[in-house]
């Protein structure tokens, strides 16, 4: 598909270059926002059908970029070479964000077209206009499309089956701006109705149906010995972490919600209390806005609890944005999905992110780059201000073309963001094997983890560079560490033995979503800030010597590579598309890490 590949030769180009990820054109004054051009929002095969109705009034938001793009990558570099000298959140807003007096011109711009400023949300601008009014102010057209297929494809392969055949709007013409107004315009949301209202475009990593009595019904899938979480603290370590006083005392994680959602703080609470977990450090739920159409949130209920029991000194996090960017007119755009991750990194600062809510990468490559460039710069924001951000790498196989037959998806030939994205670490899976009791018997690759390459981002220095042996030198890959993701006595692994307290009664799940809240609490443990953290993981080599910014040391023993599962390419010694470089002994993870930043 000829659009595709124009795509991915952009994306890789914007991300090895250094500077701007904006492509923009420049012929007569104007700025072309390319990320909203029609080879983004009109599908491959579709059917002009008529004009929209130039009266239909339509709300859309402006998507602000960052200024001084050139001296924030220099930034970037040396943070990462120079661990703990970060930025605060205030000194990043002064040196990178638009200025007040550029949001006021461009505000200025569009209200001289009669159209009306709906919101201000620091880095997204919502309006809301008729259809003249927007073709005049961006010098573009909008008609109505008619896609007449059933799948949607990118990059030549089925990408997500059975949304069509429908009908669209998008505009035909790349939009454009006075070049003073729209010089940090990173994208334009709205004037299409594909990105990404033809689906439901997040994914949780674990969306097992809840149901009376013990988790998914299924003979033979529901172990009857329940593995603990003390169970596999002991069994990884975390234990004499803590004996050390290694709790994440005085550390902040904050986990990303799912949009117009909620939890019952009593649950976790509860969790917490079943289990004997000791826990010093806070729970705070921030929501904002009030559309929890989505209902409570076992996804974001697992978050907690786990991320609050390996790290029972940490003070935990939990951010909604329930229909606040834009209100009811806006939702379904990743607007509030992105907002949460602004949140975060402007009003809480935290150590560690822990996400187990997804985009599909080729999705957003494909039809909505614009939100992909949105979410990289806020990973750029983290980890210049030295917060390590996880990511839960999937439950559906390599590629997500291999999902567990209890689980249908329908979202296929992709990897996910923002695990993909170089600044973050992809969290992949192991399966514990258990006794009749309960107790640890074994482990392997989760043969559902997901792995695979990236279409956007190319190798990265820490790839090149990795003292773990068969990493990939070719694409950005993930995952870049695993831990526990499923588990139980005699049961498949697609079954379910490990708890969770949902709606006041005990339930069990499968699906690296624990995994990365559990990795992130581990991370929690140094009591430091880190930063993107695959330049250390990768620095850590199987024998515990660490490359670090400040020489070479050695270190304890904290990789423990998976030499069986599959996904079904097959786990071996070595980074694998299971398990990535593999699991961790947590309390020499927590030493070697230390080390890395000269701590220890």
């Amino acid at each position: 598909m000829k659009s595709l590949v124009s795509v991915l030769l952009m994306l890789m180009m914007a991300f090895s270059s250094g500077l701007s990820l904006v492509a923009i054109g420049q012929s007569q004054q104007l700025y072309y926002v390319n990320t909203s051009s029609p080879q983004y929002s009109i599908l491959p095969g579709s059917v002009f059908v008529e004009p929209l109705n130039s009266s239909i009034s339509l709300p859309f938001a402006i998507l602000l970029n960052f200024t001084n793009y050139s001296s924030l990558q220099t930034e970037l570099s040396y943070v990462l070479s120079h661990p703990s000298d970060y930025l605060s959140p205030s000194q990043f807003r002064e040196y990178y964000y638009p200025s007040m007096s550029y949001v006021q011109s461009l505000v200025n711009y569009l209200q001289s077209f009669d159209i009306k400023l709906t919101g201000n949300y620091g880095l997204i601008l919502t309006f809301n206009g008729t259809v003249g009014q927007i073709e005049e102010a961006f010098n573009t057209h909008i008609n109505v499309y008619y896609y007449p297929f059933k799948d949607i494809y990118w990059f030549g392969k089925v990408g997500i089956e059975d949304v069509g055949p429908f009908y669209y709007f998008s505009n035909n013409v790349t939009p454009s701006l006075p070049y003073s107004v729209g010089k940090y315009v990173l994208g334009i949301v709205g004037i299409d109705s594909i990105d990404p209202h033809v689906y439901q475009a997040l994914r949780q990593a674990w969306t097992s149906p809840m149901m009376v009595g013990r988790g998914p019904s299924g003979r033979g899938l529901i172990s009857t010995a329940i593995i603990t979480p003390t169970t596999i603290q002991q069994y990884f370590n975390f234990s004499e972490a803590y004996s050390r006083g290694e709790t994440g005392q005085g550390s902040s994680i904050a986990i990303e919600g799912v949009p117009e959602s909620y939890i019952n703080t009593s649950d976790a609470y509860y969790f917490w209390r079943l289990f004997s977990i000791d826990r010093t450090g806070t729970l705070q739920v921030v929501s904002l806005g009030n559309d929890t159409s989505g209902g409570q949130s076992g996804e974001n209920e697992l978050d907690v609890e786990y991320s609050g029991a390996f790290a029972p000194g940490a003070n935990i996090f939990l951010v909604f944005s329930n229909g606040y960017v834009g209100g009811e007119a806006l939702v379904g755009n990743l607007l509030n999905y992105y907002y949460e991750y602004y949140y975060m990194a402007n009003y809480i600062n935290p150590d560690e992110v822990s996400i187990s809510v997804s985009v599909s990468e080729s999705f957003l490559a494909a039809y909505y780059p614009a939100m992909l460039y949105m979410i990289h710069n806020v990973m750029i924001q983290f980890s210049v201000q030295g917060t390590s951000v996880l990511a839960a790498s999937g439950d559906w196989g390599y590629e997500s073309d291999h999902p567990p037959p209890n689980f249908h998806i329908g979202i296929y030939n992709t990897i996910w963001y923002p695990e993909s994205d170089p600044l973050v670490t992809s969290v992949g899976g192991i399966f514990l094997n258990a006794t009749s009791n309960g107790a640890i018997a074994s482990f392997s690759g989760w043969d559902y983890s997901t792995g695979g390459n990236s279409v956007v981002f190319p190798v990265q220095p820490y790839e090149l560079t990795s003292l773990i042996p068969f990493t990939p030198s070719n694409v950005r890959t993930y995952p870049d560490i695993a831990f526990v993701s499923a588990g139980g006595y005699n049961i498949p692994e697609f079954g379910f033995g490990l708890p969770l307290i949902f709606q006041g009664q005990l339930f069990v799940w499968y699906g690296t979503s624990g995994a990365a809240p559990m990795t992130a609490a581990m991370v929690s443990l140094t009591g430091e800030r880190l930063g993107a953290l695959n330049y250390a993981l990768y620095h850590i080599s199987y024998n515990g010597v660490v490359l670090s910014p400040h020489g070479v040391k050695q270190g304890l023993v904290a990789w423990i590579p998976i030499t069986s599962g599959a996904n079904p390419t097959p786990a071996h010694y070595g980074w694998n598309y299971v398990t990535g470089p593999g699991t961790f002994n947590a309390y020499a993870m927590v030493y070697d890490l230390m080390l890395y930043i000269g701590k220890n």
